[in-house]
């Protein structure tokens, strides 16, 4: 089986409309976690940090060899529960012991790259995975919003979805109760793959269109972050 190497950057910006930046990421060689905090004050950012740093450090506790080609996938599908599991008891624990940090949560995508051509994605909220194939955008995560819940049950258009007023309520997140249900999925990488993780502060601004355009242009992940904030 062909060995895929996997390269990344990544970037974030509080853009035109915000006048906080609650967004928090962090990666390592094969892992990449984006987390988008909520809350009052800076309590969002907060829980955003808590939760990613809770993740990276989790797995750094694991053996490099348990994400191997010799690993069974369900079992990495079952440790990214786990870690998801760890992250929203650290949040919400967190939030229990601050008043300031009362309700506070964050949504989280992230993915983990399963030698040699093995890619995990999971999420809470409505922070998204995208992979580019072929010249094609696909969304690879599942939106925990009413909205997103509206669309699936056919009450509203994808149109309609993009302007709903409930568009921003999140059904799931990190942190705001003590149990949490993450959707998680994995599949093979290509060559010339791309996969783009963002929170909802750049796919409510940009169309796929333009998401797709972006990421058609550039070859370098730095150039593709630098092409999607500005």
């Amino acid at each position: 089986m062909e060995s895929v190497t996997i390269h990344g950057y990544g970037c974030t910006d509080i853009g035109y409309s915000r006048s906080l930046n609650e967004d928090f990421y962090d990666m390592n060689n094969f892992l990449f976690v984006l987390a988008d905090g909520m809350g009052g004050h800076n309590a969002g950012k907060i829980a955003s940090k808590l939760a990613v740093k809770s993740i990276m450090k989790y797995i750094h506790c694991i053996d490099d060899s348990e994400f191997d080609e010799h690993s069974d996938e369900k079992k990495i599908q079952q440790i990214l529960y786990d870690v998801i599991i760890n992250a929203n008891e650290t949040v919400f624990k967190k939030s229990l012991h601050n008043i300031g940090y009362e309700g506070m949560g964050t949504t989280l995508v992230l993915a983990l790259f399963q030698k040699p051509q093995t890619i995990h994605i999971a999420n809470v909220g409505d922070s998204r995975a995208y992979l580019l194939r072929n010249d094609k955008l696909k969304m690879i995560t599942e939106d925990h919003s009413v909205t997103a819940t509206m669309l699936r049950d056919g009450i509203i258009t994808k149109s309609e979805a993009r302007t709903h007023p409930f568009r921003h309520q999140l059904s799931r997140s990190i942190g705001t109760s003590k149990n949490v249900n993450a959707f998680t999925n994995f599949f093979n990488v290509i060559p010339e793959d791309r996969i783009l993780l963002c929170s909802d502060g750049l796919w409510d601004v940009l169309s796929d269109g333009e998401i797709t355009t972006i990421l058609q242009k550039h070859t370098f992940p730095q150039k593709i972050c630098e092409g999607l904030i500005t």
